[in-house]
């Protein structure tokens, strides 16, 4: 039986499926990649601005806090917030700023009254912590690429505050903050260049996410516990 050998033409054809099967074979790598590096910024965001928003809760929630509980059991009160001390918000468009003081058992009564700070650097948002009553000392980044942290105050008689103390909206002889709305919009460090920009609402304002890059929002109420019987 005689061997039937490729012609010039099915040589050409098979060449051309070939062709068409590895370029096909060649999107879907690119495809994947795309796929896997946009995952990974979007993950990256993600843990981002849910470390930002997992902080600021935590201090938020123990902001006012006076109570003391020593290593015997026994309990005492090492703060004293009168009027608005133990807590200060400055709103800068979406790029807010706060300050906070705090007692926690966890420390000796000599550093258990705790002040906290976030502040920004152009995007790099920061915070730093220290006993109460000592300096401030040089803020470390907590996250880079943040566009936005928006703090908004809610005051036990309704009316919602951008700056807190604001003692014409919620005076503290009558009132107290009750909660804070925070918004937190982060931009991935990794570019991704398929993506198109995008707007992201705050509470107070909004912030563009630029073409390029992956971002990731998160909003939360945080009641605040300490200030009622202040």
């Amino acid at each position: 039986m005689r061997r039937h050998a490729f012609t010039l033409i099915e040589m050409l054809v098979a060449m051309a499926i070939l062709g068409v099967v590895m370029g096909l074979v060649a999107q879907y790598l690119v495809r994947q990649n795309e796929l896997t590096r946009q995952a990974q910024a979007k993950s990256e965001v993600q843990d981002k601005v849910r470390t930002v928003m997992q902080l600021i809760t935590q201090d938020l929630q123990l902001a006012g806090a006076s109570q003391y509980v020593s290593s015997s059991g026994a309990t005492s009160n090492l703060l004293s917030c009168p009027g608005t001390g133990c807590l200060s918000g400055s709103s800068s468009d979406v790029k807010d700023s706060l300050d906070l003081s705090y007692v926690t058992s966890l420390r000796t009564a000599g550093e258990a009254c705790r002040r906290v700070s976030y502040t920004f650097s152009g995007s790099s948002f920061q915070r730093v912590e220290t006993t109460c009553g000592s300096p401030l000392p040089t803020p470390a980044e907590l996250a880079s690429n943040i566009l936005a942290v928006d703090v908004q105050y809610v005051c036990s008689n309704g009316n919602k505050l951008n700056n807190y103390p604001d003692t014409s909206n919620c005076d503290p002889k009558y009132a107290y903050p009750r909660s804070a709305r925070v918004s937190v919009v982060g931009r991935s460090d990794a570019s991704y260049p398929s993506t198109t920009s995008s707007t992201y609402k705050t509470l107070t304002g909004e912030v563009t996410c630029p073409s390029g890059f992956v971002c990731y929002a998160m909003e939360q109420e945080v009641l605040l516990p300490n200030f009622k019987n202040q």
